[in-house]
């Protein structure tokens, strides 16, 4: 008798630690494939954004001083788009250059907030140099005030402020017997990143 419960003991204590060893390794590949997600998603968010800024930051380069008007520098802008004017190869040759969120509708994946961010060039094809769930733009003048959107007077804007954030495209973890149902975005790996109030150094000249 006291065999059989050696027995049994032993098989239980062994199941356990199986148990408690799956579970761990769980932990652990949840955990390295959350870390890749967020690596993945900051990556995503650094490459996009040191295009952005840069562009923006030379927004207005070798446009004349006369220029400077609402059609000289900025051309159009509101919250998710905006174009304007520099010299991209600096060889006296003014171009225009626009941004603009697309729609979720444009890309899938199964994160459906997901959208493209476009760049153009006079007016050219559409390059997609980003994946976002968020594109936002405002604006302020000399005085620091907020100027509403769409801008009648593009002219006036001396500051732009961006804000953005990335998300992974698939969710972290999603057991198969759940794929048809609605995923909360908070199973996405997410990253966010403002440059409060960019002022291209062109502006100043002005």
């Amino acid at each position: 008798m006291a065999s059989l419960l050696d027995v049994l003991f032993s098989v239980l204590l062994g199941v356990t630690i199986v148990l408690i060893i799956l579970h761990a390794n769980g932990i652990v590949q949840e955990g390295w494939f959350s870390y890749n997600a967020e690596t993945m998603v900051q990556q995503m968010l650094i490459s996009t954004a040191t295009l952005v800024e840069g562009e923006f930051r030379n927004m207005g380069f070798g446009v004349e001083k006369e220029q400077s008007t609402s059609s000289g520098i900025i051309l159009y802008a509101d919250s998710s788009r905006i174009r304007f004017a520099s010299d991209l190869n600096q060889k006296g040759i003014i171009n225009k250059i626009e941004y603009r969120l697309g729609e979720t509708s444009d890309v899938s994946f199964q994160n459906e907030s997901i959208r493209p961010l476009y760049r153009s060039v006079d007016g050219g094809v559409e390059n997609i140099i980003g994946m976002v769930t968020e594109f936002k733009l405002r604006y302020f003048n000399r005085e620091g005030d907020l100027l509403p959107v769409p801008l009648v007077n593009p002219g006036n804007i001396h500051l732009v402020e961006i804000e953005m954030e990335v998300q992974h495209p698939y969710a972290l973890k999603r057991d198969q017997k759940n794929m048809d149902m609605e995923i909360s975005g908070d199973y996405f790996a997410t990253s966010r990143w403002r440059q409060t109030r960019l002022s291209s150094k062109n502006f100043h000249t002005r």
